[in-house]
């Protein structure tokens, strides 16, 4: 019987294994890659790292705020808020934020994502990315648009205890209907990144940073808590919650909030009227006009 044309998948897997002992990079935590990283100067050594998954530093934070540890002891009205979090052992807790929501009023989880062509707002100008999303929606289930009374494609409001931004809305299958989100940094204000002032970011796109507040609301534990992770200090912008309902159709069709435009800085170069590539037309090739267009 002849041999197959196509090669036997599991021969190739296992001659990709009886190689990889040559190749570092596939087994990161093995001593091949270690040795391979101190000799480029990755690591500063080649032991082995170890993932501890009961750790002493935390256990003797909670044992100081029990008065159990020699040496300084956290401030009286932090020691609860260590004794809880500051524990030696992987546990999940509620967000801080949604501890002290009211969830009755503000049933939805709201999220943001990084758009994968850009980075913060950086290249969000470049003229390409700008044909694939000027501006942002907010994705909610269609069950959430149903029990709202609003459609895919209407003006909504999403607002959390510290604020509100009005926007527009699309509805998709892919989203949790407990859950809310958006692409982040699309929306800027008016006349940043030398943008004109009727364009699409500002028109259309906003952000959901009006929503999320750097501090938790005045608790028990005291009224300027960072509004963050007790352990690590990551900031909590994935914990604030949200409800959303329809626009009035009176409404200017427009995000909210507005700010007033942005000018131009001393020195910055005179806008462009628009800048378009063409496919087929050479390397680079661009077109250029002088205006206030956006």
């Amino acid at each position: 019987m002849p041999e197959p044309s196509a090669p036997d998948p599991l021969r190739q897997l296992l001659d990709y294994h009886r190689l990889s002992k040559h190749r570092p990079q596939a087994y990161a935590p093995g001593p091949g890659y270690l040795d391979w990283a101190k000799h480029h100067h990755m690591t500063r050594h080649s032991d082995p790292i170890n993932i501890h998954i009961y750790s002493e530093v935390l256990q003797r934070f909670r044992l100081a705020a029990q008065g159990k540890y020699p040496g300084k002891k956290p401030p009286e009205h932090l020691k609860d808020r260590i004794e809880t979090y500051f524990d030696p052992l992987p546990f999940y807790y509620e967000p801080l934020e949604g501890q002290l929501s009211d969830k009755q009023k503000y049933p939805l989880n709201a999220i943001t994502q990084r758009p994968m062509a850009m980075y913060h707002s950086w290249d969000s100008q470049n003229a390409w990315l700008r044909q694939i999303h000027a501006h942002n929606y907010l994705y909610v289930n269609p069950k959430v648009g149903k029990a709202g009374g609003f459609n895919d494609g209407d003006w909504i409001w999403v607002e959390s205890m510290h604020g509100k931004v009005r926007c527009m809305c699309r509805f998709s299958e892919a989203v949790e209907p407990g859950t809310v989100w958006t692409w982040n940094a699309i929306g800027k204000a008016s006349g940043a990144w030398n943008l004109t002032e009727k364009a699409n970011e500002s028109k259309k796109g906003f952000l959901l940073n009006h929503l999320i507040s750097e501090e938790l609301p005045k608790n028990k534990d005291g009224d300027h808590l960072s509004n963050s992770d007790p352990i690590t200090g990551q900031a909590g912008w994935y914990d604030v919650r949200v409800r959303v309902y329809k626009a009035d159709a009176t409404e200017d069709k427009v995000t909210s909030p507005q700010f007033a435009t942005m000018q131009p800085t001393p020195g910055q170069a005179q806008r462009k009227k628009w800048i378009a590539y063409f496919a087929g037309r050479g390397k680079g090739t661009r077109r250029h006009k002088k205006g206030n267009s956006s």
